[in-house]
Formats: C-alpha cells, structure tokens, sequence
C-alpha cells in the first residue's frame, strides 16, 4: 500500500495541462506502474469481499459482521431501487478509503512512536512506568478508553510523535475562494493551495528544539492536534480536516499502550545507530523498516 500511495500522488498530469502532462507519466512509467498496482490491489479487495461472501455454514464462531457487511446488505437491499445502485466497484473503493486513510496512516505514526520511544530510552521507561504502574494498581489488565484518557504522559507521547512524524505531510489541497494575501503575497482566485504541515510541526519560530523528542513541552500547553493550533496540523483544520481523528488517535493510543505494557523493547543490535530518514510522498514513512527485539514483560 505504501507503493500505492507514492505512485498515486501528484502527478505530471496534475501541473501541466492537455497531453503533455500525460506523456510525461508516460515517458516516466508512472502509467504502467499504475496499472500493475490497480491488479494487485483489485485482487486484494477481491479476496476480503469473496471472503464476506462464503457460505453460512463456512464461517465460524470468529467472523463477527463488520463494515463490510454491512455495505453488503446495504447493496443488496438496494438492489431493488431503480434510482440508486451500490455496486461491487463502489464497495471496493470505500474499503481501500478506509484502509488507505485509517490503517494504513495509523500504523506508520505507531512505527514512528516506537522508533522515537527506542531512540529515547529515559522517554520510553517513564511511559511504561506510567502504563504498568496504572495497571498494577487498577489489578486488571483489561484496558478501555476511560483507562486510556488517565494515562496523560502516553497521551504526550502521542501528540509529540504526531507533531515531528504526521503521517500525510501535506494537508489536502485547496482552492482559494477569493483573492486573499498572506504575509504579503497576493495570492488569486483559485489559486491551488498546499499546506506543509511537516514542516509546520518543526518551525523553530515555534518550537524549542524543534527536531527533539520532547514530550514534556506539551505540559500545561494549550497546542494540540484538534485542528484548533495552527503550530500542529497532523489532521488538518476546518470543514476538510480528517474525519477519522478520533478512530485514529484510540487506535494508535491503544496500540502503543499494549506495545509497551506487554513487553519492553530494544535494538537487534545494542548500541547500533537507528536511521531515521524518511520515504514517500503522500504519506512518510521510514525509509529503513523498524526492527525491535521484544521481551515479555510478565
């Protein structure tokens, strides 16, 4: 998926007009890259409906109904509504919506929370002294989000990871709807707007020691993810924002949480360099995949 994201960003076709954008991704062999990709993700969505789809008797006490199903019933009760028809290709796109901008985002800013938490050692160890000493007192290891919204340094570490690593660097474009000017640039009608916001959440004119995992600045500080401080935008701001924020932050709290209540967590190799360089395009993430030993905590 993360091939998919890098071919599926801009393209040449999106900044230059007529065919010449469009020779250009073909000269490039975007197109057929593209191409190759739409049969292997079209096989993959093929495989999770025709899996929704067995028989009754084939399935077992795990498959629970989940939004796959339901879409299902919902194509299937409009089957009779002449004036609206969910099809098959319609229910594949909104799976790979949901995977491309809920899974798939949430999982890249848990790999970077655990590549900062391993690099930053005296972070990790408050953090899961916070988690394990909650646990312990509460004498059940059974976690739900009350649990979660009492564990205010793992929320710090969250919001710390979300700042340095979001998970799309640039916001969804705009288009302006009048002319405006902005710190003095006059910018006009229609004018397609893109906003950095990886490069928003390290501006040293706002953050001190802006390329540090310090989750402690966060303390007492009104700055958060919530679209509301212009310093972060990991999920943007206004009507466009991020629909998902809530799904992704419980996911990637509760994820993290586990990942460092059950077991702690080091280097293959002790005192090896960990290579934080980035890769991608529409989202970031690490170039060199993360690789951590576990050992269980109990």
């Amino acid at each position: 998926m993360f091939e998919l994201q890098k071919v599926g960003s801009i393209s040449s076709s999106d900044l230059f007009p007529g065919g010449l954008g469009w020779f250009m991704d073909f000269v490039s062999g975007r197109h057929r890259r593209l191409h190759k990709l739409f049969g292997e993700v079209d096989t993959f969505l093929n495989h999770i409906i025709d899996d929704h789809l067995k028989n009754p008797e084939e399935k077992t006490n795990q498959d629970r109904p989940d939004i796959v199903d339901s879409l299902l019933n919902t194509m299937h009760k409009e089957e009779q509504d002449e004036s609206f028809k969910l099809t098959i290709d319609h229910l594949k796109g909104i799976i790979q919506n949901i995977y491309l901008a809920g899974v798939d985002t949430s999982a890249i800013t848990m790999i970077w929370a655990m590549a900062e938490l391993v690099r930053n050692p005296r972070v990790m160890k408050k953090a899961q002294e916070e988690i394990r000493t909650y646990i312990r007192v509460k004498q059940n290891e059974r976690i739900d989000e009350e649990d979660v919204d009492k564990l205010q340094y793992l929320k710090l570490v969250i919001k710390e990871t979300l700042r340095l690593h979001p998970a799309a660097p640039l916001l969804l474009p705009r288009e302006t709807m009048s002319q405006i000017k902005i710190q003095g640039y006059n910018i006009p009608l229609k004018t397609f707007l893109v906003v950095n916001t990886w490069s928003i959440g390290r501006d040293p004119k706002h953050w001190e020691d802006p390329e540090e995992f310090i989750p402690e600045r966060f303390i007492d500080s009104p700055v958060d993810y919530k679209g509301q401080s212009f310093e972060m935008l990991p999920f943007g701001s206004g009507r466009r924002m991020c629909p998902g924020m809530a799904s992704a932050i419980a996911t990637i709290e509760l994820g993290v949480l586990n990942l460092l209540y059950y077991f702690d967590w080091r280097l293959p190799e002790e005192g090896k360099y960990m290579d934080m360089e980035e890769d991608g395009n529409i989202t970031v993430v690490k170039k060199v995949p993360l690789e951590l030993l576990p050992t269980l905590y109990h």
